[in-house]
């Protein structure tokens, strides 16, 4: 169910996995924007029009759960993903409770784009 406004924001320090995101995200049909910091996409145009927000739990200022925290205030309506390279139980809790789902890197393509429908559809994953 690819939007057709808004975009999806990707929110990763690392070039290639923004990189390997947004395309994947582009060739099914959904428009991204990348950044490589929460305070980046918080100054960032995007920001107020997102869709969904893919966020890296370890960015190198701001984490993503702070990220999340800010954007609860800003977008309480904006639907999160969270990703990150090592997930633990505290982790998956703390993304559960920001309303979001947490997805271990590589992400699997697949599960991404489910979980991306059902925040387009229901608000959250």
């Amino acid at each position: 169910m690819p939007s057709s406004h808004g975009a999806i924001a990707v929110i990763d320090d690392d070039h290639g996995v923004r990189a390997a995101l947004c395309n994947l995200l582009d060739s099914a049909g959904y428009r991204s924007c990348r950044f490589s910091s929460g305070e980046e996409f918080l100054a960032s145009d995007c920001m107020p029009v997102a869709v969904c927000a893919i966020i890296d739990l370890q960015l190198a200022c701001m984490s993503g759960f702070e990220l999340a925290e800010r954007l609860a205030l800003a977008r309480p309506d904006l639907p999160l993903l969270f990703i990150s390279a090592q997930v633990t139980p505290r982790q998956q809790q703390r993304a559960s409770a920001l309303g979001g789902a947490l997805l271990a890197k590589p992400v699997d393509a697949d599960t991404l784009l489910a979980l991306l429908t059902a925040c387009l559809l229901y608000g959250r994953p």
